[in-house]
Parts: C-alpha cells; sequence; structure tokens
C-alpha cells in the first residue's frame, strides 16, 4: 500500500514536471530575441522600403552581407544542401543565360543578386523553424507603429513630420511625385497634396499595395503554422492587429484577397460557425465591391481601360503578346530588352507583377520559382500540424498570383527566401522540443515579448 502511495505521489509529481516543462517549453519558442526582430525587419526593409530597398538599394545590399559572411563563418564546418546549391546555381545561372542571350553587362546584377540570395539563404538558416514567428511579431509590430502615425496624419504636425521625411531620406520622384519615409513608416502622398480625403497606411514599404501584400503573406502563413479549429483561432489578437492593418491600407487587391484568405481557412475550422462565416465574408466582399470606390468601381474602370492604358489588366494584355513571344525562356529583368530604352516611365511601366514576372522569366524559371515555394508551403504544414493538405500548399501559391497582381514583387528578398524555407520546417516538431529542453536557458532578461 506504501508503495502505491509512493508510486502514485512519483507519478503526480512526474506529470506535474512534464507539464512545467511543456510550459517552459512554449514560453520559450513564444520568446522573440530583439536581435530576430532586427533581422527580419532588415530584411522586409530591403525588400520595400522606398529609400532603404530603393533609393540606397545598392549601399544597403553592399551592407547586407555582413549578415551572411558572418553566419558562414560561425558554421563554416556545416555542410550546404544540395538543394540550396541548385537554387543558387539555377537563379544566378539563369541572369548569366539571359545576359549572353541579350548582350547585357550584368556585372553588379549578378553582385547584388547574389548578395540578396545568400542574405535570404542565411535569414532562414538562422531563424529557421522560428521565422514565421519572428515574420508575424514583426509585422505586428509595423502595423501598430503604422497605426500611430496614421493617427499622427490628421493631427496639425502631419505636415511638418511629411517634409522633415522628405529632407532626411531624399527619394527620387516617379511620375512628379515620391513618397516620404522615416524608415519605421511612409507617408501618403495623395492624403498630403489632398487627392484623398483619408490616409492610405504604407506601414514601412513603398505604397499601401506592398504593405497589404507583406500583410496577406504573413497572414498565410501564420494560419498555415497554427490550427483552425474555431473563430477565435481565426482571430486570435496577432490575426486582428494584422486584419486591420490589411483594412487600413485601402488596397483593393490587398482588401479583396483577405476576404479570399479568411474564407479559405475558415472553411479549415471544425465548427459549424464556418458556414455563417463564410456567408458573412461572401455578404461583405458582395458589398464591399458594391459600394466601396477602391474595391468595385476602380476594377470596373480599369477593366474599360485595359485596352487603351497600361494599368493592372491592361499591363496583363501588353505582357501576354511579349509572352507569347518567348514563353519558355523571358526576356530578362532589363527593360531595354522589350521597350529599346533604359529610361523608367509610364510607357516602360507595367505593374501587373503576375505576367511581369511571366514576361521576364519565361515559363522554366517561374516553374521551379513556385515549385521550391509550393515545397515550402507544403513542409510548413507538416510540420506544424503532422499532416498533409495539398490545398494549402497550393492555396498559398494561387495567393501569390493573386496579391502580385498590382506589385512587382517577386525580385524582392524576401519573396527569394520563401524557396529556402522548405528546408528549416524539415524537421520534426519532436526534434525541436528535445533541442529546446537542452537549450532552456535562451530564456533571458535579453529577449523580449511582442
Amino acid at each position: 500500500m506504501n508503495q502505491f502511495i509512493t508510486y502514485g505521489g512519483a507519478m503526480k509529481h512526474s506529470a506535474k514536471g512534464q507539464l512545467g516543462i511543456n510550459k517552459i517549453i512554449s514560453e520559450e519558442l513564444n520568446v522573440v530575441a530583439w536581435w530576430e526582430v532586427l533581422l527580419m525587419l532588415f530584411l522586409l526593409l530591403i525588400s520595400g522600403n522606398p529609400y532603404i530597398g530603393i533609393k540606397k538599394f545598392q549601399l544597403f545590399t553592399i551592407i547586407s552581407a555582413v549578415i551572411p559572411i558572418v553566419h558562414i563563418a560561425r558554421n563554416y564546418k556545416k555542410s550546404v544542401s544540395y538543394r540550396t546549391i541548385f537554387i543558387l546555381v539555377f537563379f544566378l545561372g539563369y541572369e548569366v543565360m539571359h545576359a549572353f542571350m541579350f548582350k547585357l553587362d550584368y556585372t553588379l546584377t549578378f553582385f547584388k543578386l547574389t548578395l540578396i540570395l545568400l542574405l535570404s539563404v542565411a535569414t532562414v538558416d538562422i531563424l529557421k523553424t522560428r521565422f514565421i514567428m519572428v515574420l508575424t511579431k514583426t509585422m505586428v509590430l509595423i502595423s501598430l507603429v503604422s497605426f500611430v502615425f496614421v493617427l499622427i496624419s490628421y493631427t496639425p504636425i502631419h505636415d511638418r513630420l511629411y517634409i522633415l521625411a522628405s529632407n532626411l531620406f531624399p527619394l527620387d520622384e516617379y511620375n512628379g511625385y515620391s513618397t516620404p519615409t522615416i524608415i519605421i513608416y511612409t507617408f501618403c502622398y495623395e492624403y498630403f497634396v489632398g487627392q484623398l480625403p483619408y490616409v492610405r497606411n504604407a506601414g514601412i514599404f513603398w505604397e499601401s499595395g506592398a504593405f497589404a501584400v507583406f500583410l496577406n503573406i504573413t497572414l498565410y502563413l501564420h494560419y498555415s503554422s497554427k490550427s483552425i479549429k474555431s473563430v477565435r483561432d481565426l482571430f486570435d489578437k496577432y490575426s486582428i492587429i494584422l486584419i486591420l492593418a490589411l483594412i487600413s491600407t485601402t488596397s483593393t487587391m490587398g482588401v479583396l484577397s483577405l476576404i479570399i484568405v479568411l474564407g479559405f481557412f475558415s472553411s479549415q475550422m471544425k465548427s459549424v460557425l464556418k458556414y455563417v462565416l463564410l456567408v458573412l465574408l461572401l455578404i461583405i466582399g458582395y458589398l464591399a465591391f458594391s459600394t466601396v470606390d477602391f474595391i468595385g468601381e476602380k476594377i470596373s474602370k480599369q477593366l474599360k481601360e485595359s485596352k487603351s492604358s497600361n494599368n493592372r489588366f491592361g499591363s496583363a494584355l501588353m505582357d501576354l503578346e511579349n509572352i507569347s513571344e518567348r514563353p519558355l525562356l523571358g526576356w530578362s529583368r532589363r527593360i531595354e530588352v522589350v521597350f529599346n530604352t533604359s529610361v523608367y516611365s509610364n510607357k516602360t511601366h507595367r505593374p501587373n507583377g503576375f505576367t511581369n514576372f511571366l514576361r521576364s522569366y519565361g515559363l522554366v524559371y517561374f516553374t521551379v520559382y513556385f515549385f521550391l515555394v509550393f515545397h515550402s508551403f507544403k513542409n510548413i504544414y507538416k510540420y506544424h500540424q503532422h499532416s498533409y493538405n495539398i490545398y494549402v500548399s497550393l492555396f498559398g501559391i494561387f495567393l501569390l498570383f493573386i496579391v502580385s497582381f498590382s506589385e512587382l514583387i517577386f525580385d524582392k528578398a524576401f519573396l527569394k527566401s520563401l524557396v529556402f524555407l522548405y528546408s528549416a520546417y524539415y524537421p520534426s516538431g519532436v526534434i525541436l522540443k528535445q533541442q529546446s529542453i537542452k537549450n532552456l536557458s535562451y530564456i533571458n532578461p535579453s529577449n523580449v515579448y511582442l
């Protein structure tokens, strides 16, 4: 009897101990260190900030070399997978091929692309399975900061901040205007000059539509990395902030993509409430299209003007003509190959990122890129859900098609990093937890909670 009591007590203490360990592991895995946020923020800034990622892109690309160099120096004994080598050789080799095909000087382009690819692969390898969590919390932080500046925009100090940003971080004008930035926030030009009565939230990116692209991708990855069983899972604290930020962009494609993302993951819910939510989303989508001017009216107008304008739809039609001439290998990223000029203007600007990507690189590159991203999305879902759902992975590809319809995004460092996520999320969750138990010292005052 005494032995039974002792055994039972041991079991109780063992259970408590296991619960304690599980709690520590859970807390540890949800902790984000300040340097992880800075690393992800830098990847996002170089991918889309108008000053760092556009105006001073060459300078910050060179500075970015510090990250992969330090990472390689600290891990020089580790082997590089054949798949990673293939990706690097394929992407760089494709540029070399285009240089020979069209007799282009690609020395600087090759150098910059090499650094961008190394930054992407180093960032993924450093963060590993924490990539999505760090991305989500960094985008939440960017969103919260942007909310503050959106509110400030409706106060008397807005104009002074706008002018200060123009002077501190001067940008090249395009079509007679630019979008001043203070790095942590980009101002709305249309609101400043009185073209719009409201602010379109661009976050840290070059415009609100770009912010919407990164928010939608983040929301998709966030949902893919968690189990969606109830409305509470769909609208957790991070999702709510990301959704509010998306709405504040007033981006046509951004809001439509948001409705599609919410609709898709609502269908994954186990509760019967998913049918109610799906009906509500359909109603909201219809009302938005028929009553909100930046959605339904804007789409209808662009469709009517598509044959005479290089808007999103017009650009797609023009790109398709070029694609039909070189469907497999594309025309390269250089505009002079297609337009016989290296000067960016209304004539050379085709804002449809999807057809632009296909026109520039052709079906071969296009297929390889999305095949690699598909495998990354597949591994992410398998890692977190311990099951395989091809529809979630395919939906991720479909989402990239949609969001790129209005933005040129596929040459950005962040979009390149997606092809390397397959390796970060390959190990099982059990291995991760075992590593966490061995490294509980990771929880320290230098970490911050977001």
